[in-house]
């Protein structure tokens, strides 16, 4: 998390998926190497007096994989929200003002046959948080390694 001000931390991200194909489907041959992309801003914002909020993206674009054609997909979401009582309960705002789910294109045979989720991504929602206080308090190690992994198989 990058903290440009005393109130505001942001985190932008990204990943990205290789997938190699080699594979034969209705008698066409799928021999590349594809990449998935995704793609995420997240905002926190920490104000006085138990306010704060949060204003995330996500974003993944249009990929292929064998007869398949994934549209891109996005979101915009966030919360507003005042905690009382020293951070124990919460009350907030939560929304998705927008959006687009994802449409499907799919080949099969001369015909191209498309599937798209139409449910409406908007929503606003409220929420009460009580956090409970107690337990053991205990201090967090990170770690960090790399771990080999090896496969053994038995070809009889």
């Amino acid at each position: 998390m990058e903290a440009p001000t005393k109130w505001w931390r942001f985190k932008l991200s990204g990943r990205i998926e290789i997938t190699p194909e080699n594979t034969k489907l209705d008698g066409i041959h799928y021999n590349k190497t594809r990449f998935k992309e995704y793609f995420y801003f997240n905002n926190n914002f920490r104000f006085g007096h138990g306010w704060g909020g949060m204003l995330n993206a996500n974003f993944e674009p249009t990929y292929r994989t064998l007869d398949r054609t994934y549209h891109a997909v996005y979101t915009v979401n966030g919360q507003i929200y005042k905690t009382f009582f020293g951070d124990n309960l919460q009350v907030a705002l939560d929304f998705t003002p927008l959006g687009n789910r994802r449409k499907l294109d799919r080949q099969a045979g001369a015909n191209k046959v498309s599937y798209k989720y139409t449910t409406p991504v908007q929503y606003v929602g409220f929420s009460l948080t009580w956090n409970f206080s107690g337990g053991k308090k205990v201090d967090v190690n990170v770690v960090d390694g790399i771990q080999d992994y090896h496969e053994t198989k038995d070809n009889r």
